[in-house]
C-alpha cells in the first residue's frame, strides 16, 4: 500500500512539473478511457439505476480536476497536494452530518482537528514567505476539496447501487475522460493537441502510473483491513512533500514538514475511524 501512495504522489508530482497542468491531466484521462475500454467487455453495462450517479460524479470530476489545475499552477507541490488531500475528507464529514445525521465521534473529531490544525498552519507558514494570503489558491482547495468529498460520496452509493464495481469505474473513467477532453479543448483550443504532442512521454507515464496506483488499491482493498489500507494510502501526503523538497527544490522548513505531518495524520485517523 505504500507503493501505491508512492505511485500517487509521483504521478501528482508529474502533473506539478508539467508545462501545464490542464492538458496533463487530460492527457492523463485519455490513458484512463484506452485502459477502460480493455476491460469494458469483462465489466459489461453499468446498470440503468447506476447512470444518475455516474453522470453527477462525471461533472464532480471534472470540477475536482479543473479546481487540481489550478492549484498547481500556484502553489508547490508540498503545499498543494496536502491541501487536495485534506480538504476531501473535511467536506465528507460535513455532508455526512448535514445530509445523513452522521455525527463525528470522538477519534473523527481528533482527526479534524489536527488536519485543521495541520491547514491553518500551512496557510501561516504561505503567508510567512509570500507576505499575504493567496485567496485563489484558497478558493482553488476548497472547490477541489468539495469536488473530492462529493465524488467520494456519489461513487460509494453509484457502486453499491450498479452491484458491478467493475463496469462502474470502467464507464466512469470513459465518460470523465472524454468530456473533460472536450472540456479543456474548449478552453484550450487547438494548443491542447499540441501540448500533448510535446508532453506525451511523461503524460503517458503519470497515466500509467495512476492506473498502477489505483489497481494495487483495488489489490490491497481485497486482501487486507480496509480502514488500514486507506488509511496507509495517506501516507502519499509525506510522499508528495518529500518529492517537491527533492526534486523541485521546495521549502525544507520544519514548521511546513510538521504541519504536512499533521494533515497526512489527521486524514489516516478520520479515514481509519470512518472505515473501521
Amino acid at each position: 500500500m505504500l507503493a501505491a501512495a508512492l505511485l500517487h504522489a509521483t504521478w501528482h508530482a508529474l502533473v506539478k512539473a508539467s508545462v501545464d497542468s490542464l492538458v496533463t491531466l487530460s492527457g492523463i484521462s485519455l490513458v484512463s478511457v484506452a485502459l477502460s475500454l480493455l476491460v469494458l467487455p469483462w465489466g459489461g453495462m453499468a446498470g440503468l439505476q447506476a447512470w444518475p450517479f455516474l453522470v453527477l460524479s462525471v461533472v464532480l470530476h471534472n470540477a475536482y480536476k479543473l479546481g487540481l489545475a489550478q492549484l498547481y499552477r500556484q502553489a508547490d507541490l508540498g503545499l498543494a497536494y496536502p491541501l487536495a488531500r485534506g480538504m476531501g475528507p473535511l467536506f465528507v464529514c460535513l455532508i455526512a452530518w448535514i445530509y445523513f445525521s452522521d455525527s463525528p465521534g470522538w477519534t473523527q473529531l481528533a482527526g479534524i482537528v489536527l488536519i485543521c490544525a495541520g491547514l491553518v498552519g500551512l496557510a501561516y507558514a504561505q503567508i510567512r514567505v509570500s507576505r499575504r494570503l493567496q485567496l485563489k489558491l484558497w478558493l482553488a482547495a476548497i472547490a477541489t476539496g468539495i469536488s473530492v468529498a462529493g465524488y467520494t460520496v456519489v461513487d460509494a452509493y453509484g457502486a453499491r447501487t450498479s452491484q458491478n464495481w467493475l463496469s462502474y469505474a470502467a464507464w466512469l473513467m470513459i465518460l470523465d475522460g472524454v468530456t473533460f477532453m472536450f472540456l479543456v479543448a474548449a478552453i484550450r483550443g487547438a494548443s491542447l493537441w499540441q501540448g500533448l504532442a510535446n508532453n506525451w512521454r511523461p503524460t503517458l507515464i503519470a497515466g500509467l502510473l495512476g492506473t498502477a496506483a489505483f489497481s494495487v488499491l483495488l489489490w490491497a482493498l481485497s486482501l487486507g483491513p480496509v480502514a488500514s489500507v486507506a488509511a496507509l494510502r495517506e501516507t502519499s501526503v509525506l510522499f508528495a512533500a518529500l518529492i517537491g523538497m527533492v526534486f523541485f527544490g521546495e521549502p525544507r522548513t520544519l514548521d511546513r514538514i510538521g504541519f504536512v505531518l499533521m494533515v497526512m495524520i489527521g486524514v489516516m485517523v478520520l479515514t481509519w475511524s470512518h472505515l473501521r
